[in-house]
């Protein structure tokens, strides 16, 4: 019996395969070729499958989204930014694999559903399938959130693998059509370019840490960006240690992700929700769990030493009680870092959240001003600014600040680059207060 397939003729008996005609005249590969072989063909080739997406997911060592896990590159970045990133991520290589393993088992005459189930029961075990049952016994984990997530991924890896044999057939002219020593090669080849492709994605450039906040600024929304410090206003906490936490949760649990929470609680209501990732019996609105953050921490700001910077151990320790993870702890402080501008100078009274009343936290020349920046909170006062000469101060004016004047606010002034010092300070309705509680920049080497 003569099968024709692929352009190329086998000679077959129905025990055995004699040989293989590509062209009239032309016999290639004149040996018997038992048919238990090419099932072991395909069984090789789809274990040979599953050990490379193995390989290949381990090498981008994510763990995201089921533990936290830092955001460095924008490789880390992208998979996260929508659901449909997430899914190019999880679903591509898969079903690229797969397509190169159904067109090449189909040529060596193999069954392409065993190969094909070869690679795709090892995958999922090994991946989802090992997740799942240490969730059982109580490892580590979110709850029934990951329950959804791990059986959502087992489902769409069946998916995957359904779709590769029924659409391979698309993709069989762009893969060479060599005999099996040629294919090798080949696989190999084309195996070491999709490893240097994924290495030069690894070497993308690392995300800044401006990069990462306005990232996550951008997700959160602005008018959620502009209620945190609402609500940490009402709530006598520090508002820049709200918008770090709330940023970092942001960063590892994006809108598409916390609305898919929503969903899953119609089902299983008790979970965490929100922009915060609070607790809660019921599902929360982004501004909700920000309401409910800013209450758990209400009346907290973190403890300075005597030169204004933050004790870091005590604050790490907070954070702590709200998520554990390491990776999510140092996310917090190193927007908190951000968030928090460095004092150049300060006066010498402390404020209600433990800085001084008066800082300056940047000093630059605009045209033919240097421009200062810095925050203050003033109280029933009024912050003034004026030239030091000699020893003295000669008064240059008020500077606007933002009410409400109790609690910490920005604030900018434009003073003459002909200045050499200048003083902030505090001036209430019957004169100057304490000169000595001011805030002084030496100008004379800028």
């Amino acid at each position: 019996m003569i099968e024709s397939k692929n352009r190329a003729c086998r000679l077959v008996s129905p025990d055995l395969t004699i040989g293989v005609i590509s062209k009239p005249g032309q016999l290639l590969l004149p040996h018997a070729q038992p048919r238990h072989d090419t099932l072991m063909t395909a069984v090789v080739l789809g274990l040979l499958g599953a050990g490379f997406l193995h390989v290949l997911y381990v090498t981008m060592r994510s763990k995201w989204p089921e533990s936290y896990t830092s955001v460095r590159t924008a490789l880390d970045k992208a998979p996260r930014s929508s659901a449909l990133k997430y899914l190019l991520f999880r679903c591509f290589p898969t079903y690229a694999v797969g397509c190169l393993l159904a067109i090449t088992v189909d040529r060596l005459g193999g069954n392409l559903l065993t190969a094909l189930v070869c690679m795709a029961v090892p995958y999922a075990l090994a991946n989802d399938g090992r997740a799942l049952w240490r969730l059982r016994h109580g490892g580590a984990g979110r709850g029934p959130v990951l329950w959804f997530y791990y059986v959502g991924n087992l489902v769409l890896i069946a998916g995957i693998v359904a779709l590769s044999y029924f659409s391979h057939g698309w993709y069989t002219d762009f893969v060479p059509e060599p005999d099996e020593l040629v294919f090798a090669v080949w696989t190999a080849v084309f195996a070491a370019v999709l490893a240097t492709a994924l290495q030069q994605l690894l070497r993308f450039p690392s995300l800044s840490t401006e990069q990462k906040v306005e990232a996550a600024r951008q997700d959160i929304g602005e008018d959620t960006w502009a209620h945190i410090e609402e609500a940490a206003l009402a709530a006598n906490c520090d508002p820049m240690l709200m918008r770090a936490i709330i940023a970092a949760e942001a960063l590892q649990r994006p809108r598409w992700m916390r609305n898919l929470e929503r969903v899953k609680g119609r089902i299983i209501q008790e979970g965490s929700y929100g922009v915060s990732q609070m607790t809660a019996h019921r599902p929360l609105s982004d501004i909700q769990s920000v309401d409910a953050l800013c209450q758990e921490h209400a009346g907290y700001y973190p403890t300075r030493r005597s030169g204004g910077d933050v004790r870091e151990a005590l604050l790490e320790a907070r954070i702590e009680k709200h998520n554990s993870n390491p990776e999510f702890v140092a996310s917090v402080m190193e927007f908190y870092r951000h968030l928090t501008p460095w004092a150049m100078d300060r006066s010498a009274s402390v404020s209600y959240d433990g800085r001084s009343h008066i800082e300056v936290t940047a000093v630059r020349r605009v045209g033919d001003q240097f421009e200062i920046e810095g925050t203050a909170v003033m109280g029933d006062s009024q912050l003034y600014v004026g030239l030091v000469e000699g020893g003295d101060v000669r008064e240059l004016g008020p500077v606007p600040i933002h009410a409400p004047k109790k609690r910490r606010q920005g604030w900018t002034a434009q003073i003459p680059l002909e200045a050499s010092q200048v003083a902030f300070y505090k001036c209430s309705g019957a004169g100057l207060d304490e000169i000595d509680d001011s805030a002084t920049v030496d100008l004379e080497y800028r």
